[in-house]
């Protein structure tokens, strides 16, 4: 449960805690008075009725005390102000739904390929209204979807890949499902007058949304994999001008996952970076990297994936209007247990006074 004012919980804790301190530390004045002798004292405190009785009395104080001591702290958690972002969340999901589109540079049997992919394939399984894509360098492996199903069974086969590189001693039938899934994958294109760029990679990316020469309804996010060194000699298609002007119109957020430093991502940073996305450099693992320390890269790597999850793109409405995830009071829980132990407690009072 997130609080909007934690100060009060501790507050109210401690002034909860020191008045229960001064109750029991009080000096009680004994009035001196005079007790009228009763005989067989021991044998009418042995009868049932007298223990029944007693009983109910212990019950009473115990539960006085308990739901007391609940209504306190309900009191002092519902001042604190309970928050939540979920419900505009949900809202935001249902009016906005995310089309989400995996571009990968890679070879699809690579380490990094695999934890991106098996990662996005358990995320699958949550989807409601989000739709995915997976584009290569040369292919739309995925075109864009919603059938969930589909999707956890593409990115799990593209996303094993990698377990048929690491076997020891891999036999014919394992090279020919590694080469088939990488054909499945990515096509070998050979070109006369055209180099490769991260610019043409980005651009094949964003087209991969339906509609995209202008804003939808649903979110777009573009999260890339790859190298994002500029190439000097290469003449990219698409200028940064220009692939930063589709971006814009088609409203794309852009995440960057690369092993290339920040200060040589030059114009990809900046486009991440307006776009509202994410430009992150990880450490790729190696082939004398001990599975200890890959186990620690691999879950730094999916820190990162969740970070740029939790950072979903925004919508703007053509009047500028910007829909944002809004923290709302919400004491439902509180009060609904406030409201419980009220009842609980006079329906245990309605029966140790029968």
């Amino acid at each position: 449960m997130e609080l909007r004012w934690w100060f009060v919980v501790a507050g109210g804790l401690a002034l909860l805690a020191g008045v229960a301190l001064a109750a029991y530390c009080w000096p009680i004045r004994q009035r001196p008075r005079s007790l009228r002798p009763l005989a067989w004292v021991q044998r009418l405190t042995a009868l049932p009725e007298y223990v029944r009785a007693y009983r109910r009395y212990r019950i009473m104080l115990a539960a006085i005390a308990i739901a007391t001591t609940g209504l306190l702290l309900a009191a002092i958690v519902a001042t604190a102000r309970p928050v939540s972002s979920k419900a505009t969340a949900a809202e935001i999901n249902r009016a906005h739904p995310e089309d989400i589109n995996l571009c990968i540079a890679y070879d699809p049997a690579a380490h990094d390929v695999s934890e991106l992919l098996n990662y996005f394939r358990d995320q699958a399984k949550t989807f409601d209204t989000q739709r995915l894509a997976l584009t290569s360098a040369t292919l739309r492996v995925i075109p864009m979807t919603g059938d969930n199903a589909y999707v956890q069974d593409r990115l799990g086969y593209f996303g094993g890949l990698n377990a048929l590189v690491g076997k020891d001693k891999p036999g014919p039938e394992d090279s020919k499902a590694l080469q088939r899934g990488r054909l499945e994958f990515s096509r070998g294109v050979a070109y006369t007058d055209y180099a490769r760029t991260i610019n043409d990679a980005l651009a094949l990316c964003m087209t991969g949304f339906p509609g995209f020469t202008k804003a939808g309804d649903r979110r777009r996010s573009a999260i890339f994999l790859g190298p994002t060194a500029e190439q000097r000699q290469a003449r990219p298609i698409y200028s940064d001008a220009k692939l930063s002007e589709l971006a814009r119109t088609a409203q794309i957020q852009l995440n960057v996952l690369t092993p290339t430093a920040a200060e040589e991502g030059g114009a990809v940073r900046r486009l991440a970076e307006e776009t509202g996305g994410r430009f992150i450099t990880y450490l790729q693992g190696g082939k004398t990297t001990s599975p200890g320390e890959q186990a620690g890269i691999d879950k730094t790597f999916r820190g990162h994936l969740d970070e740029i999850r939790a950072n979903p793109p925004v919508i703007t409405q053509s009047d500028g209007t910007v829909y944002v995830q809004k923290v709302q009071d919400h004491p439902n829980l509180i009060l609904t247990i406030a409201l419980a132990i009220a009842v609980i407690f006079a329906s245990a009072l309605a029966g140790v006074r029968r």
